[in-house]
């Protein structure tokens, strides 16, 4: 397990000087819990300097470049001490589900809050979770198209106190992560306190903290559809798939 009292290492590679600027500051105001070690604006540098640095967290965006991208994040995926954290703004395309394949932990919207931002480098540090919506999107076609791997369920307890109305209220976030609570409320008919009382509930039975980690939690157990949880499966990315997947398309 990671140091807690360690600072969190953190390199960045963005081909765009403002955004490098605005994420080296929003994180070096949180010395000493966090702080930049160096930024790459290609990608044939961001490779040596990761070398030299050997970062705990590395900042990654999509641009065009000499090198393919998701080579760039599968290579620096293999290096089992850096934990990558896809940077996307809202309205780029970037291949979510291919770079989850290619080996990264997390995506972060560039328009999401920077306590959000922050609290996802501590998140795939300490706890190997970084998710958001672009990575539910993600994540949804991942599954979808079979690269999934089924294993005993130990949350089963867990998830076995949860109400009907509680369900409705997961499936209801993951099916538009995005959406306001005021929306989520006017589809299932109810008060939007009785949505955060729903979440209180939720949080406290699956022992989660916010709405980012119960987004993870329910595509990765398999909370997504019908009234009733699987007895005894859950839903794991296998490494074993991203090997078969490259395969194929090296095919």
């Amino acid at each position: 397990m990671p140091d807690q009292k360690k600072a969190i290492r953190v390199m960045l590679i963005d081909c765009r000087p403002l955004v490098l600027m605005g994420l080296q500051d929003l994180i070096n105001a949180k010395r000493p819990r966090m702080e930049v070690g160096g930024q790459a604006s290609t990608y044939a540098y961001a490779l040596d300097l990761a070398d030299q640095l050997r970062p705990d967290v590395v900042f990654f965006s999509f641009f065009p470049d000499a090198l393919s991208p998701l080579e760039v994040v599968a290579e620096l995926a293999r290096r089992a001490e850096m934990k990558l954290l896809v940077l996307k703004g809202l309205y780029e395309s970037v291949p979510v589900a291919q770079a989850i394949e290619a080996g990264a932990r997390g995506v972060v919207l560039a328009e999401d809050p920077t306590e959000s931002i922050v609290q996802a480098i501590i998140n795939v540090h300490h706890r190997d979770i970084g998710l958001d919506r672009a990575w539910a999107g993600g994540l949804s076609n991942y599954a979808a198209n079979g690269h999934v791997h089924l294993k005993c369920n130990p949350e089963q307890p867990k998830q076995a106190r949860l109400t009907v109305r509680e369900r409705e209220l997961i499936r209801a976030i993951v099916e538009d992560p995005s959406a306001k609570y005021m929306s989520i409320a006017e589809h299932l008919g109810i008060s939007e306190h009785t949505v955060h009382n729903h979440l209180s509930s939720i949080y406290q039975k699956l022992n989660l903290i916010n709405r980012m980690d119960l987004l993870m939690y329910a595509l990765k157990h398999g909370l997504t559809g019908g009234e009733e949880s699987p007895e005894s499966t859950w839903v794991e990315l296998d490494r074993g798939s991203r090997q078969d997947a490259q395969l194929l398309r090296g095919a």
